[in-house]
This record gives C-alpha cells, structure tokens and sequence, in this order.
C-alpha cells in the first residue's frame, strides 16, 4: 500500500547514528507497517527532530547526587540540547522537543459542551515537575511553565506515562527535573499592533517570574498578562424568503485583558516529607462594542443596530500539598479552594429612523467556587505499584440574571421579570479509584484503574431539584517499549464530564437574538475514550508521534428544543474519531545547519442525531480538519533566527433550534518572524501575522420556529476584515 511505501522509505532514510539504533528501528517499522492498516484510516508518517535525544543509558554526565536517577527508558534531554535556541523558560525548552504536544498549543477537537476539569481526578495532561502531577487548576501547564527560568531545568526525561506510578498517567509525558538556585528571573513583554485595526495592545500582555531558594522553601513569584484587542468590519448582506436584499456594514471590536498574579512554594521538610502551597488571583476585563448600519444606496428606512458588553470578573486559587511516608508506602493529601466573582451586562439599541427606538439589556452577576479534598496512598507490594485515592469536591454557582427593554418616551431600560435566570447549583461530589500497575513482560507495563463516583446536584430557584448519580469510571493503559527509540502506549478509559452550572439557568444573547431557556434535568456526559499513541525516534532525524482516537459519548450535550425555546440538553450518544500527527524534521542531515519544520496534522470525524431533525451531523463547530506548519531557522555562528508559520482550518456549521450557522476565523492562515538572540542580553522578536489577509467569515440561516418544520425567515452573509498585524516581542533574564 502506499502506506507501506512511504514507511519503507522513511526507514530507509532514517538517520543513522548508531548502526545498532537503525537495525531496531527496522523492525520497529516493519511492525507499524502490519499494525497501522489494521487500525483503519490512512496515516501521514514524517521524521522529526531539532535535538537528538539520547536514552538514559546513554547520559556522559551522571545525575547530580541529589537528584533521583532517570526513569528507565526514557529519552533524556539535557539543557545544551537547547542552546542555539537561547531558551527563557521551561516553556521554551519543552515547546522545542521534536514531535511532543503541550496542550493548548495544538489540537483541541470540539463540540462536547461542559468542561473537561472535573476536580482533580486522576493524573491529566502530560507534564510532571520533579516527578509531581501540577496541583493548580486556574494556571495552565504553559502559564506554569512560563514561570521556571530555563537555567533551573537539570534535565527533562520524556517518558511513557503508564510506566510512572502516577494513576491514569498514560501516552507521552514530559518530566521537569528542577532546581532552584540562587534569586534569579524572567519576563517577555508582547505589545501588539494591528495594522488598520484596533488601538495598540501595549501593556497586558506578557509575564515576569522571579524564582530561588531560603532554607528549605523553593519559591516562584509570577504575574501574567494575557489579553488581546481585535477589530473586523466588512459587508453584511441580509436576505429575506421573498428574496428581498438589506446591505449593511458591520464594524465591530473587542479588549480582553487577564493579569494573574502566582506564587509556588515547595517545601522539603526532611526525612521524605515534601510540601507545596500554590496561591493565585487576579482579575479579567472583557470589552466589546458592535455597530451595524444600512449603506448608502440601500432602498429600506435607515437602520442603526449597536450592541455593548461588559464583563468584570475578579478570582482566587490556594492549593497546597503534602506527601510523606505512612506505613510501608507514601501519602499524598491535596487541597484546593477557588472562587470567581463575575459582574456581566450586554445590551442593544435600535433605531429605526422615524421609529420608536428599542432595544433590551441583559445583565447576570453570578459567584462561582469549588473546594476540594484528595487524598493518594502509594505502595509497592509483590512487584505492583498500588495507588488507592479518594476525592470529594464540591462546586456551586449562585447567579442573579435580569433583564430589561428599552423605552422610548423615557430613553432608558426598564425592568422586565424574568424569575427563570435567578438562583443556584450545588454539586457535591466523592470518588475512590483503585490503580495498580505492573510489567507484563520486558518493555511492556500495564496500569489499570477502576472506581466510581457519587454525584448530588442540587439548583433552587425556579427550577428547583436535586438529583443523585452513580457512575463507574477506570481506565487501562499499555505502555511498550517496542525497541529503543519505538513505543506504542494505548488507553481506553471510562471518563465522566463536568457541567457548565450557567447552563441550568437562562441567559440570553443580545448580538445573535437567541436565548436559552434554562435546563435543570441536564446531566454530564460519560464517554469511552479509546486512544493509541505511536511514537518514533529516528536519531538525526527526529521523530514523530501518531495518535489515533475514538471516543464514544454518552448523554453528549449540544442545543436541544425545551418548552419555551431552547437549551444546552443531552441526547442519548455521539461519537468522535480520528488521528494527529505531531512531527519536526530537523534538516541538519540535509546540509542545512539550524533549520527545522514542525508539522501538526489533525482529522476528525464526528456524528450525532441532530436533536431536530433526527439527521445524522458532525459536532457543533468542530475542527475537522487542521495543518501546522512552523519553520524556524537559526543561523550557525550567528544570534539570528527566522521562521514562518503556516495554518489551514476546516470548521463545521453550529446547529441552534431555528437556525444554522458557520463562524470561522480566517481559514488560512500566515506569519514571519524575525529574531535576535542577544540585543543587549535580551531576545528580540518582530512577526507579522494575517499574512495571506484572511477574513472572518460568518453566515447564517435563521427559519421562522423550529427548522425542521418552519420556512427560512432570512439568511445573512458576512465577510469581515480583521487585519494584518504585528507583534514584538522582548523577553530577557535578571
């Protein structure tokens, strides 16, 4: 096949840095060879590389005396590996492994309603420090890297996470070996300008850490700033049924800024004892306004539409953990309490010439927290790594909707009842999973884990209920190390949703005229989640990493009719498949000195019963199809470097009960950038970005009542410029 035939070349081509390495490899790929038809579907393989691992056993420098020795069979790479990048952060150095994926960088997949941080469950994501899951939920694996200076990193061994004794750990896992020294910090500072378009971001972007060690207290201090300004007008083109055309110009602009101010502490008590406390908190400012008018020419009464939205939040995380040794094993005990305020306002306002101006304003202030009590006990007896954890967590939400219209002769917004957006959720929520891993044989690792939980979910208000679940959830995970430089990890695992509790109250959307009613039978989606990773070392080469998944849902959570309209509801079962494709080929092989190229490919397919129509559909907006394409090259005996990034996004459409509509940002993508590594001691990066110019394009069909039965009512067509913009970008070390 012509599967067959691109791996046969590529293992013909592989590098060869020890003959020994390439004999396995060989055989590595005659096996992907039978295995990967018999999985369905045709896979892209590609070599990768930037730095060429090298495996524990292969390390010329021993560990420093203090630190544990590296996991067996994992691929090591050491901070020299790095150098020509002049890495800040350990940010920068995992984002440089060839063929690894950090989460929320890459492919997301879509459509699944709810959020996937159901507590703290078992082990998620794929970064380890020091051997330790991250115990924080507000900062991402990024925003908690971005914290550790790069010179803190000792070593970094990516490893298959079913061979840790981490429960529910599997597929590729990259752990940060750190330690703290001596004061030491680092920031990056983003100012953004957008060529056309909104006013400058200058000041909320970027982030500063400062790190060290007193006695036995390691701290990391940091505040990150993540914000955007964005801008887009264009034409929008309005049809009714009777064909009658409405030109309109639509203009629109957001802010958004998130300062986060962070601080970790570890602590190392003695005789085995370690600690660790986490405190964040900051606040969130979103702005957006809309405008949209008849053009010039247009035959219909002057029309004048213009939207505003407010939201201020403001919120806070404390987290902390101990393990010690009890008894012949060790106990972990983990706590955390976050709170999030939020105070949001919308509203519209039309004129319609010599008209009675109206409009209505829909404003929520709501309080949201979560606490949480884990604890994991972990021991070794007759050759298993046993782990038996209990979690109780306890989420709430009290929210206060209201809303109001517009009136005329007065000219402001009046109340109007609307007892359906007032009142609260409670979940409380206990589990106990039992995990037990062992070797099945030389190479091949086997975790299992098996429990249930116990859910209350409790709303007053209007919709007063309360409701009690128990549900089973475990997973198994493989994990094998074909031959050196070749492993396949598979899971398949039974996992449970966490709600979104805005759902279960009504809200409305003022700029697209929908609104949910409100749903207080819904019930989080369940799902098998079967996931093979295939992950190839090919020396000077690089590697590459093919995942495969098929995830089957049930109680899946998408837009469903209900009395009185519509709202976020289940329907009985989805399903979601497809595979991504992580690669990086170094080039250095082919007489280019410092040149790379990573490339992320991802296909999915997807399939529901649309709740309307009964027809079979994809997910809501899901990406089905997506390529990365991101070139960097640094120039031997010099501190320059310059890249190019490439994207190509398919969306599908969002289905509502009366209407269907695509929304995609510019489908195509591009950028250049422009580095210096040393300007003064600091790193200096200019990119361009929107290259290829690209447009938001949102087009929808609205029918007049339910869409399986109704006539269309109208369709609208928008194509909005957004710009070409351009960032710079100053990051150093103090």
């Amino acid at each position: 096949s012509g599967l067959s035939g691109l791996i046969h070349f590529v293992t013909c081509c592989g590098g060869k840095r020890r003959l020994a390495r390439q004999t396995k490899s060989i055989k590595g790929m005659e096996f992907l060879r039978h295995i990967l038809p018999l999985l369905g579907g045709t896979a892209l393989v590609m070599v990768l590389s930037a730095a060429a691992p090298v495996r524990a056993e292969e390390l010329s420098v021993a560990p420093a005396p203090e630190m544990e020795a590296p996991v067996a069979g994992a691929v090591i790479y050491l901070p020299a590996d790095f150098a020509d990048f002049a890495p800040r952060t350990a940010l920068d150095l995992i984002e440089r492994i060839p063929g690894f994926d950090l989460p929320g960088g890459g492919f997301g997949g879509g459509g699944g309603g709810g959020n996937a941080s159901r507590g703290f469950g078992e082990a998620s994501g794929n970064i380890l420090i020091n051997g330790a899951r991250l115990s924080s939920k507000s900062l991402s694996e990024r925003d908690q890297l971005a914290r550790i200076p790069a010179g803190n990193v000792q070593r970094i061994e990516v490893v298959d996470g079913a061979t840790l004794e981490i429960a529910g750990l599997s597929g590729r896992v990259a752990n940060l070996i750190v330690t703290q020294g001596g004061l030491s910090g680092q920031f990056a500072w983003r100012p953004q300008v957008a060529l056309g378009g909104p006013a400058p971001l200058l000041w909320n972007d970027g982030n500063i850490s400062l790190s060290g060690s007193s006695g036995m207290m390691d701290y990391t201090i940091g505040l990150v700033g993540g914000g955007f300004a964005r801008g887009s007008d264009g034409p929008a083109i309005f049809t009714s049924a009777a064909g009658v055309v409405d030109s309109r110009y639509n203009d629109q602009s957001a802010t958004f800024s998130r300062p986060e101010l962070s601080a970790g502490l570890g602590f190392d008590l003695g005789g085995g004892t370690t600690a660790s406390l986490n405190l964040s908190g900051g606040t969130q400012i979103f702005r957006s306004r809309e405008q949209e008018v008849r053009i010039a020419g247009n035959p219909l009464p002057a029309f004048d539409e213009r939207f505003r939205t407010w939201n201020n939040e403001w919120f806070y995380e404390l987290s902390g953990d101990i393990e010690f040794a009890f008894g012949p094993g060790q106990l972990k005990l983990i706590a955390l309490e976050a709170f999030e305020h939020g105070n949001f306002r919308t509203q519209s306002l039309l004129e319609l010439g010599t008209l009675a101006d109206s409009g209505s304003r829909f404003t929520r202030v709501n309080d949201a927290g979560e606490r949480i009590a884990r604890g994991e006990y972990r021991v070794a007896l007759g050759g298993v790594d046993w782990q038996l954890s209990a979690e109780a967590a306890f989420n709430r939400l009290d929210q206060v909707g209201s809303l109001f219209s517009y009136d005329d002769p007065a000219g402001s917004y009046l109340p109007v009842p609307f007892p359906q957006g007032v009142g609260g959720v409670r979940e409380k929520r206990f589990e106990s999973i039992l995990s037990a891993g062992f070797p099945l044989a030389s190479g091949l690792t086997l975790q299992l884990t098996g429990g249930a939980e116990h859910s209350t979910i409790s709303q007053t208000g209007s919709g007063a209920l309360q409701r009690r679940f128990l549900r089973p959830k475990g997973s198994l995970a493989l994990a094998w190390q074909v031959d050196d430089g070749f492993s396949i990890n598979l899971e398949v695992a039974r996992r449970i949703g966490q709600l979104d509790f805005g759902d279960f109250l009504a809200s409305l959307n003022l700029a697209q005229d929908n609104n949910s009613a409100g749903n207080n039978q819904l019930r989080p989606q369940q799902s098998w989640e079967s996931e093979l990773e295939i992950v190839r070392d090919f020396g000077d080469w690089g590697s590459a990493t093919l995942e495969l998944f098929d995830h089957r849902v049930e109680d899946f959570l998408l837009w469903v009719p209900v009395t009185g309209g519509e709202a976020r509801g289940n329907i009985a079962s989805a399903r979601r498949r497809g595979l991504e494709l992580t690669t990086t080929l170094q080039a250095d092989p082919l007489g280019w000195a410092g040149a790379r190229l990573d490339v992320q490919l991802t296909a999915e397919d997807s399939s529901l019963t649309d709740p309307v129509t009964g027809d079979n559909r994809r997910f809501d907006g899901n990406s089905s199809f997506e390529i990365r394409l991101d070139f960097r090259h640094d120039i031997p005996a010099t501190p320059l470097a310059w890249g190019a990034e490439f994207r190509r996004t398919n969306n599908e459409l969002y289905y509502r009960t009366a209407e269907v509509r695509l929304d995609h940002n510019p489908a195509t993508f591009g950028a250049l950038f422009l580095e210096h590594k040393d300007v003064f001691g600091l790193t200096v990066r200019l990119r361009a970005a929107n290259l290829f110019n690209g447009q938001n394009v949102y087009r929808r069909t609205v029918y007049a009542g339910r869409r399986d039965i109704s006539p269309v009512l109208f369709t609208e067509d928008r194509l909005l410029e957004i710009g070409r913009f351009a960032q710079f970008t100053i990051s150093g070390s103090f």
